[in-house]
């Protein structure tokens, strides 16, 4: 007897059994076992046609194909030297300083450099 013969047999015995177990239980008990049992058949039945999973799967399909193309893109449109550009201006925007004083900035180092020149 080879493994499927085993294992046809094993499965039959287990029905039998379970079936005899089955015929000794109550009324009552059989009624709410068929019952839940209908409705688990139902609800199966009721679950093979789903609107929301047709809908689903093309918009995640569209939602990959966007992220794809925008790090595409993000990976095409990189500086050419490699670096990216410096972030002084938000040290700028974000200080409390008057914004005039950053305007005639050249000056002052202008100035710093002509002192230092004549004091040397």
């Amino acid at each position: 007897m080879n493994d499927q013969e085993k294992e046809k047999q094993f499965i039959d015995n287990v029905k039998k059994a379970l079936d005899l177990d089955a015929q000794k239980l109550d009324a009552g008990t059989q009624s709410k076992l068929n019952r839940i049992r209908q409705k688990a058949l139902d609800a199966g039945e009721r679950k093979s046609f789903d609107i929301r999973r047709w809908f689903t799967l093309p918009v995640a399909g569209w939602a990959a194909t966007a992220c794809l193309i925008v790090l595409g893109l993000t990976l095409y449109m990189k500086p050419s030297n490699g670096t990216l550009p410096p972030l002084e201006d938000i040290d700028l925007l974000a200080a409390e300083d008057n914004l005039e004083f950053y305007d005639s900035l050249e000056f002052y180092a202008w100035l710093a450099e002509e002192e230092v020149d004549a004091a040397g």
